[in-house]
């Protein structure tokens, strides 16, 4: 009753691929000291908020976005800014309580999502995070390949390549856990890893048969790549982002986004590749896969740490050039 039909067969698929990864490690001996526990475990069956993940959004949140949340308004927002300003983030929820119009009440109805974040979307990481990171992996995840691009926060590429396996999912259990592993051991060291997260699922037909599968080897990957910091980006988004055509010409749309940036003529980003990088990509076959986690990259920086939400779309309108920040 909370979430219309579209809504609810997203939040099953996502429960019902978190409960198979949770069944294959735990088959598979591998350790999941970074899962198993009750509260991952009570992730698999509901979508609320967490304690943790509101205490983050009343501690990370700058007041236009507490302002955007239901329930919260202007007055609300000015007294939890007060309260940081003063005390400094919150240690718990019921600090929150001690605010004048945070009643238990409300409190659990800002655990819903479509309370907390149908108005204004949270971040990917906090503000710390934010400050510090110096680079990233950007990852785009396939059934007999992968690629991923090592980037800094001055979009200088440091590794760029396309791996192959036989296949990731193998009909042995443990060789498909020991094929994630070895993706694992091939990805570089980074502050954030980003995972391309596969459009949503339908109920039947030759996209589900895929889809269900790829959605498990992405949390499986998630989950051997703890305790480091792990998010996952719709591949909309960065489609949205850079404007990229739906259909069969996405994929040339990506490549020639990727060759304008090679070439200097992109007027969004100035990317340092080598000279090794330009000879693998423009050789490579398929190029698709290494254009994805390029442009993935692009995306989770200018969104998440350069705060460039509109950026290109503003350059767009505006017919103007930009620079790296």
């Amino acid at each position: 009753r909370l979430y219309p039909k579209s809504s609810f067969k997203m939040i099953a698929n996502r429960a019902f691929c978190k409960f198979q990864t949770c069944m294959l490690l735990s088959s598979s001996g591998m350790r999941i000291s970074n899962i198993a526990n009750l509260q991952s475990y009570r992730r698999c069956y509901s979508s609320d908020l967490t304690d943790n993940e509101l205490l983050d959004i009343f501690n990370t949140y700058n007041a236009k976005q507490l302002q955007a949340i239901k329930g919260i308004g202007k007055v609300k927002t000015g007294l939890i800014m007060d309260y940081r300003a003063a005390n400094g983030t919150f240690d718990n929820l019921n600090q929150i309580k001690n605010i004048r119009g945070f009643s238990s009440k409300i409190l659990k109805d800002l655990h819903k999502p479509e309370n907390c974040r149908s108005r204004q979307k949270s971040s990917l990481i906090d503000q710390n995070l934010r400050e510090s990171l110096s680079s990233i992996v950007s990852i785009d995840l396939g059934f007999k390949n992968f690629a991923y691009v090592h980037m800094n926060r001055d979009l200088v590429i440091l590794d760029w390549h396309k791996l192959s396996f036989p296949s990731v999912i193998a009909t042995n259990l443990q060789q498909t856990c020991e094929n994630i592993l070895g993706i694992r051991q091939s990805l570089p060291a980074a502050d954030v890893y980003v995972i391309e997260q596969a459009s949503a699922i339908p109920s039947h037909g030759a996209s589900f048969n895929t889809g269900i599968p790829l959605r498990i080897l992405e949390a499986l990957l998630y989950c051997v790549l703890q305790p480091q910091k792990v998010v996952s980006m719709n591949a909309r988004t960065v489609q949205s982002y850079f404007n990229l055509s739906k259909g069969r010409r996405k994929k040339a749309d990506a490549i020639k986004k990727v060759l304008d940036l090679i070439n200097g003529q992109s007027l969004y980003h100035n990317v340092t590749f080598t000279s090794q990088q330009i000879a693998e990509f423009v050789n490579n076959r398929k190029k698709d896969d290494l254009s994805d986690c390029l442009l993935q990259a692009l995306t989770f920086y200018d969104r998440e740490v350069f705060d460039r939400h509109n950026n290109l779309t503003c350059l767009q309108e505006a017919g103007t050039t930009n620079t790296t920040p």
